[in-house]
């Protein structure tokens, strides 16, 4: 178990998300997937310094960001296989789904007296 002393200056959720420039709410959903190390106090959740520097970490020279290095996928022609689906959903019959509004506009309408 950690002493006090061994564990530095603890930061609150807001405050850690300030440092990053996010969001609490980001903050927390870290905490949770086990990316930044927090510990409880009381009923708090804290955060120190040297958690959160240990889950910044730099790019590497010459490396693209896991966005950039994303596959790009082709655009869809006729000789793909997905093509014969193209259309195929306007030419069914109308599910009760897309009848949500009629069915809506019956019941709100007013109803005649007997």
């Amino acid at each position: 178990m950690k002493q006090v002393e061994d564990i530095g200056e603890l930061l609150t959720i807001s405050e850690a998300a300030r440092a990053l420039r996010v969001s609490a709410v980001t903050v927390r959903r870290h905490i949770a997937q086990g990316e930044i190390r927090a510990v409880r106090v009381g009923r708090q959740v804290r955060v120190s310094k040297e958690a959160l520097a240990a889950f910044v970490k730099p790019l590497a020279k010459g490396k693209a960001s896991t966005h950039a290095s994303r596959r790009r996928t082709q655009p869809l022609t006729s000789d793909d296989p997905l093509w014969k689906l193209v259309g195929s959903a306007t030419d069914a019959p109308p599910t009760d789904s897309s009848r949500k509004y009629d069915y809506l506009a019956d019941t709100m309408a007013p109803q005649p007296n007997a």
